[in-house]
């Protein structure tokens, strides 16, 4: 069996000696989503953690949107449970045969929630309230891997982040975490809430993204599933061009093998009509209302300049045919970005995109 996966000791190791000496009980990485956060916490962390005594939970919480509590209790209820970490990953792929649908670069942006029953709710928080105190006294410290974190920025679940606040704090001697998340904006949110300063206390990261050593690695294993070459230069370009992102590189790759495909850049053609990010990125854009679209335009264009700025204002009216465009309504429709998680915020008045190639798309038009 060839494995595809690029292992990250060395980060998991760095990771684990901060929470061992004593630097810090939490974590919390960012990068935006297929990026590898998932595979590199279920395939290199969890492991590590596991090879040095800890007991190990993972909580995903774009699962059960929904009802993020009863998705933490179960993954509490689980963790004296044996875990097999590369079948839970292949559990989370979203694609088992040849060809891939074009969700796995979609831009699935807005997380919808529906609040729960009052009385599901108090019984799920009344079980993580029991299991944490179970875990605390256990010999061993427990680690808890908290995927998709952003997701607990929504109001709704003021009363599990308070739980988790209050239970944390308790037991902070013996249980250690690490959040994961793929909205800037989302986490920004979280960790700048003064009502929850469980997040105050982790140290952010920036996940560090995948270089040349990764397409190398990748290669060898292309190689030993086609008994074909690829000339390391030509892949790295692609893979820069697909903003690094580890998930679409595999799976071009694979593309590549089960078609008989040995030229990348042929392949990345046929790979791309395939995946047609194209037409998810057209179906967002469409969505949006028009100063909206405005608005983006303007900061692929000129984005040093400030958005309330009268000049701004004036091209956002041009754009829309307005002839005169208010500082609210440009905030309105900054506000409407953020909850699609379309934007966040870098600081005071400055804004990024949380995927890069939709900014690249818009630029292209």
């Amino acid at each position: 069996m060839i494995d595809w996966h690029y292992p990250r000791t060395e980060l998991a190791k760095s990771y684990m000696n901060a929470f061992d000496t004593g630097i810090t009980g939490a974590l919390a990485l960012f990068a935006p989503r297929r990026m590898g956060k998932t595979e590199f916490v279920l395939l290199d962390l969890a492991p590590e953690a596991e090879a040095r005594g800890y007991q190990v939970g993972y909580c995903s919480f774009w699962n059960l949107q929904d009802n993020p509590a009863k998705a933490l209790r179960i993954a509490l209820e689980s963790i004296s449970q044996k875990h097999d970490w590369r079948a839970k990953w292949a559990s989370y792929l979203g694609t088992t045969g040849s060809e891939l649908s074009a969700n796995i670069v979609g831009a699935s942006f807005k997380l919808q929630a529906k609040p729960q029953e009052p009385d599901m709710e108090q019984n799920d928080l009344l079980a993580i309230i029991d299991l944490f105190s179970k875990l605390a006294v256990q010999k061993k410290p427990t680690l808890l891997l908290l995927d998709e974190v952003q997701h607990l920025a929504n109001d709704n679940y003021a009363s599990l982040v308070a739980t988790l606040r209050t239970q944390f704090e308790e037991h902070r001697k013996k249980l250690h975490v690490v959040y994961t998340g793929s909205s800037r904006d989302g986490l920004q949110r979280m960790f700048r809430d003064r009502k929850a300063p469980m997040f105050h206390a982790a140290q952010q990261v920036e996940f560090p993204k995948l270089e040349s050593d990764f397409v190398a690695f990748m290669l060898k294993a292309f190689e030993q599933a086609s008994q074909r070459k690829l000339a390391l230069a030509k892949a790295t370009r692609i893979f820069n061009r697909m903003n690094y992102n580890p998930a679409l590189f595999h799976h071009l790759l694979r593309h590549m093998v089960i078609k008989g495909v040995y030229d990348i850049e042929t392949g990345y053609e046929t790979f791309r009509d395939l995946v047609d990010a194209e037409a998810d990125y057209q179906a967002l854009w469409e969505q949006c209302k028009p100063i909206d679209q405005a608005v983006l335009q303007l900061l692929v264009k000129d984005h040093e300049l400030g958005l309330y700025s009268e000049e701004a204002r004036q091209i956002v009216g041009d754009e829309i045919g307005i002839e005169q465009v208010t500082v609210k309504a440009v905030q309105n429709a900054i506000e409407r970005l953020r909850n699609e998680q379309i934007l966040y915020s870098l600081g005071r008045g400055q804004w990024e995109f949380e995927d890069p190639a939709l900014k690249d798309w818009i630029m292209a038009r």
